[in-house]
């Protein structure tokens, strides 16, 4: 099986030379030129990248391109993190899937949740909870603990009962960071770090703002209208699920925009459900880390990869992963967007393919990319 995997990558890779890799960097290119696209595109076939691109401006104002060494907000990707963390601490035996959140976190001012949504509610989009911040810039919660972050919701009342039905929630993910903090005794962010990036050899992999200066993180840009207003996510048009809520509800296209301007004011700090920075080759070694047992046990690596996803709807959900089929192949990963980011990462969980795409503009901008690409590279060889 090993041995047909390699060959398949390996047929995949000879596949993307010539005039194949040429119009896929043709096609990102043009994306770029019409103001679709800024950002990085990284495909390997098992440790080997066969196809790595980067176009578009890290920094428009002193025209910074972006690189291979580029780092990107990653939005709710940063949700998959935290899933790991929790299944370190499940495989430790520190706490279980099935345990109620008030058993981790006693003072929980909600009494109906804390008794009634457990930490799989949280990982699956099903508990209930009120969100904790409805849109960007003025009337954006201050605090950038995970602790201030979950006492800002934590009183308030369920939308629904836990486990009824299924609704995206960045507040679970920030509750599951804290749920982290309090098991393990670390600060959220220490502990990502420690125990998933640097196992993982996710070099450049952090949580730290946006500098006023710094050509190797990207600056978010964002489409303005004629008036100067954010328009409704764009350049791409459309909304990512499981991002955050536009700043505006306007319509986009795919047509140019206006102008770009800067999303520094739209932007949260970074927390247990999204807003770190990593590189595309960090997502690259973050994906082998985890299919090749290097961040959970067998048995755990299998869960979270292959046992885990549930429901009618496509892509089908795990624990912050999705999965999908694509001519044939399977992958999971994750994706996350916001004014002025769109990240996307899917790889093969039996170890073949893996798929990154990085954007510096608001979504759908990597994920329209992502799907050409995961189609045109799976279409080179079949299963």
């Amino acid at each position: 099986m090993i041995a047909r995997l390699w060959t398949v990558s390996l047929l995949v890779a000879l596949g993307l030379q010539g005039p194949r890799a040429d119009g896929v960097k043709a096609w990102i290119e043009e994306r770029a030129a019409a103001q679709q696209f800024s950002g990085v595109v990284l495909v390997a076939a098992g440790d080997r990248p066969v196809l790595d691109v980067a176009v578009g401006f890290a920094d428009r104002k002193v025209s910074q391109p972006n690189t291979t060494a580029t780092r990107f907000n990653l939005g709710s990707i940063n949700k998959t993190f935290t899933a790991i963390a929790v299944a370190q601490l499940a495989q430790q035996g520190k706490l279980s899937f099935s345990d109620a959140i008030g058993k981790h976190l006693p003072d929980y001012p909600n009494r109906d949740a804390a008794s009634t949504i457990t930490i799989h509610h949280l990982l699956t989009h099903t508990s209930g909870l009120a969100p904790y911040t409805t849109g960007f810039g003025a009337g954006r919660p201050a605090a950038s603990s995970a602790k201030d972050l979950v006492a800002s919701f934590a009183a308030e009342p369920l939308r629904f009962p836990a486990g009824s039905r299924q609704e995206y929630s960045n507040a679970g993910y920030v509750l599951l960071g804290r749920i982290v903090e309090v098991v393990s005794g670390l600060d959220y962010s220490r502990y990502v770090t420690t125990r998933i990036y640097e196992p993982a050899g996710m070099r450049d992999a952090g949580f730290e703002p946006v500098p006023t200066n710094g050509p190797r993180i990207a600056r978010g840009y964002v489409a303005l209208g004629p008036d100067g207003r954010p328009m409704m996510i764009g350049p791409g048009g459309g909304r990512q699920r499981g991002g955050p809520p536009p700043p505006e509800s306007r319509p986009s296209s795919d047509a140019r925009p206006s102008t770009l301007g800067e999303n520094g004011d739209m932007l949260e700090p970074g927390n247990p459900a999204g807003g770190g920075y990593s590189t595309a080759a960090d997502l690259v070694a973050f994906a082998r880390a985890l299919r090749t047992g290097k961040l959970l046990d067998a048995t755990m690596t299998d869960l979270l990869l292959n046992g885990t996803f549930s429901g009618a709807e496509q892509p089908k959900y795990g624990y912050a992963l999705r999965e999908e089929m694509v001519n044939g192949r399977r992958f999971v990963g994750n994706g996350g967007g916001a004014p002025g980011l769109n990240a996307e990462l899917r790889f093969e969980p039996a170890g073949g393919l893996t798929v990154v795409v990085l954007s510096n503009y608001s979504p759908p901008s990597a994920t329209r990319t992502l799907e050409r690409v995961l189609s045109d590279v799976t279409s080179a060889v079949q299963p």
